[in-house]
């Protein structure tokens, strides 16, 4: 081969390098498999905070922010008011155990009451919006909490119809889906209707795998490790992880 079709060959080799999406051999950023689908970790030191609003894995907020600069766009032809606001990001293990503890003792409200429900009953009760520590997609700081944490916010005539419609209709384009959809379209299994949660699906669908493996594997350990633990079956986590929409999970 001459010099000058090797110089050829091997740019167009880096070029083709370069041009591959990027699925890194470390989807974990350095942190140990089993830690990271729990998130057991400091979110901090490995994923990136959007002023102020929320940390969120660097290839999740480069997307991220693609989207959020078309929406801009789109919104200001439609003079709508609402921006895009990230009300929540990463959450460690410890974050959610906090808020799953204060729920089942009662020190955080709840849309329904706990007073005089068995712990199986309070469970069922927490599980309709919020997940089990170790459980949860936020841990994969792939996962975000947009605007509102009411329903009624993304509906007809509420104030972020027009951003809930534009997320429909364009959070594809960007990899975004919503995990948590109509509750009858994942055969009435899982977390209830979440309007506000959206999940990067290139990166979360192939950690959610990870995890149903690990679990069954039995690397994930729940029972014992929060209030209320013991009462869940072992068969409970795989069906609230794995009752998703489908078109978050891998193609």
């Amino acid at each position: 081969m001459s010099l000058n079709y090797r110089i050829i060959y091997i740019f167009l080799l880096f070029i083709y390098i370069y041009c591959q999406p990027i699925v890194s051999e470390d989807i974990y950023l350095g942190i140990p498999k089993e830690k990271y689908l729990i998130g057991e970790y400091s979110g901090a030191k490995i994923h990136k905070n959007r002023i102020g609003e929320g940390y969120m894995r660097p290839d999740v907020l480069e997307a991220f922010e693609k989207m959020v600069s078309a929406y801009e766009k789109d919104r200001e032809v439609a003079k709508n008011s609402e921006k895009i606001i990230v009300k929540s990001g990463f959450r460690s293990y410890y974050d959610q155990k906090v808020i799953w503890e204060e729920k089942f003792t009662g020190k955080r409200k709840m849309k329904k009451s706990i007073e005089s429900k068995k712990p199986e009953e309070i469970v069922s009760l927490i599980l309709e919006y919020s997940s089990a520590p170790g459980t949860s997609r936020h841990h994969w700081g792939t996962d975000l909490d947009l605007n509102s944490f009411e329903n009624s916010y993304f509906e007809k005539g509420g104030k972020g119809e027009f951003l809930y419609n534009w997320l429909q209709k364009n959070a594809k384009t960007y990899g975004f889906c919503q995990p948590y959809n109509e509750y009858n379209e994942r055969d009435n299994k899982g977390y209830f209707l979440e309007r506000w949660h959206w999940s990067y699906q290139p990166i979360s669908s192939k950690l959610l795998g990870d995890w149903l493996d690990l679990y069954k594997e039995k690397k994930i350990l729940l029972k014992g490790k929060f209030l209320g633990s013991e009462t869940m079956s072992d068969e409970m986590p795989i069906t609230y992880v794995s009752s998703i929409n489908k078109n978050c999970k891998e193609n």
